[in-house]
């Protein structure tokens, strides 16, 4: 993936931010993951999300975080999976998703080609949040 399709927003940034210097003592952990069909432009290109976005474009659904894992050594990346059951979504057409906190907040958006969901498939989805 792209960097520019991949962002970390303002919001979790600036808690970040606090949490490393102390102004703050926990931040929100991320809980779910949000899918949307509003990650492309007209020519069927990814759109790179702004930093300063407060959700998806076009939020279609979001499930809960099923595990996280941290691929490298040192840990520098927090890798999540959530899983669109079989029954859920059919036909759509996910072209953007969204790592989202416990207060509800997105906190890293990520753009790419379209995804087709089909109907009695289960969609197994894994976004990196790399530091």
């Amino acid at each position: 993936m792209a960097a520019e399709n991949s962002i970390i927003t303002l919001y979790r940034r600036q808690k970040l931010c606090q949490i490393t210097s102390g102004a703050i003592t926990s931040i929100p952990k991320i809980t779910h993951v949000a899918f949307g069909d509003g990650g492309m432009n007209g020519s069927g290109e990814p759109i790179p999300p702004a930093i300063d976005a407060a959700g998806l474009a076009n939020e279609i659904a979001r499930y809960p975080i099923d595990g996280v894992t941290y691929p490298l050594d040192p840990l520098t990346t927090a890798r999540y999976t959530a899983t669109v059951p079989a029954n859920a979504l059919p036909g759509a057409s996910i072209s953007e998703a969204a790592l989202v906190d416990d207060d509800g907040k997105v906190c890293a958006i990520r753009t790419f080609f379209v995804k087709r969901k089909d109907a009695g498939v289960t969609f197994t989805f894994t976004f990196d949040d790399e530091f």
